[in-house]
């Protein structure tokens, strides 16, 4: 789990997948609707011009990289997202996440909180 005072640490470190592979680095931190640090953008691609966002649920550091519990390709595949980088994401943009990493999105009042999917389950909105 990534602690508030690693926050500021992240931004320029490796992004490794759940099986040690590299993905690109950290790019912003997003924010969820409660101003929370919920996402992690990662830079991909050439010279890092794309962008996927990671959830931070489940994501550790290991030295100087952080680890997420996801492959290498989900992680690729991810939405786009509209949001401006610097604006929480929208409801509909974190929907659209939480469905694609097979997370379970529970809102309520700007309170949106992930937690792994159990198999069987679907996601509540």
């Amino acid at each position: 789990m990534i602690t508030t005072d690693q926050l500021r640490t992240l931004t320029g470190l490796d992004v490794h997948d759940r099986d040690g592979d590299r993905i690109g680095t950290v790019g912003r931190i997003r924010q969820d609707d409660a101003g929370r640090p919920a996402w992690a953008g990662v830079r991909t691609g050439l010279f890092g011009r794309t962008e996927s966002l990671v959830p931070l649920e489940g994501a550790h550091l290991d030295d100087d990289r952080l680890v997420v519990p996801f492959a290498r390709a989900v992680v690729k595949e991810a939405p786009a997202v509209d949001t401006p980088p610097d604006e929480p994401l929208t409801p509909h943009d974190v929907r659209r996440l939480c469905d694609h990493y097979g997370l379970l999105w529970f809102g309520a009042e700007n309170v949106r909180i992930l937690r792994p999917r159990l198999p069987g389950r679907r996601s509540i909105g």
